[in-house]
């Protein structure tokens, strides 16, 4: 391949992205708010004991594999926020934040402090969970609007 046709072939992958970019999934503020409803059940799950804490689990393990079947009927693909790029310091953050959110939600099934605790952590998870998804979202378009992912 000569210089010209590499050049080509790098600005056809810049176009596909921004394409990609502009008519690619525009997730309506529902979905983000099921991503975090997903998280902060799974974080929620760990302020209980079985069984209650295995059927939040499973429910939430049920909703991530419903989401991504969902993402690929209503837009053809599904877009894993695992990824690296500008994105991966967002989706760090958000880990260590709902891992902590988790070892709160362990403390508190051990010392048997009320639910009213445990579901304001769960809450917590679930802003931090929102905030994270939004600003990943919108980290990555830019991403691809700049031919940078």
């Amino acid at each position: 391949m000569d210089p010209i046709e590499a050049q080509a072939a790098l600005d056809s992958m810049t176009a596909a992205q921004r394409e990609f970019a502009a008519s690619g999934p525009k997730y309506p503020f529902w979905r983000h708010v099921a991503f975090a409803a997903v998280m902060g059940a799974i974080v929620l799950s760990q302020g209980f004991g079985p069984p209650l804490q295995i059927v939040l689990f499973i429910l939430a393990m049920a909703a991530v594999a419903w989401l991504v079947v969902d993402d690929r009927r209503r837009y053809g693909v599904f877009v894993s926020g695992y990824r690296k790029g500008r994105t991966l310091g967002v989706t760090l953050l958000m880990v260590v934040l709902l891992l902590a959110a988790m070892g709160a939600e362990i403390y508190a099934r051990i010392n048997d402090l009320s639910l009213a605790v445990k579901l304001g952590i769960a809450g917590g998870a679930f802003v931090v969970a929102l905030a994270a998804s939004l600003l990943w979202t919108r980290i990555y378009d830019r991403e691809l609007q700049d031919g940078a992912a």
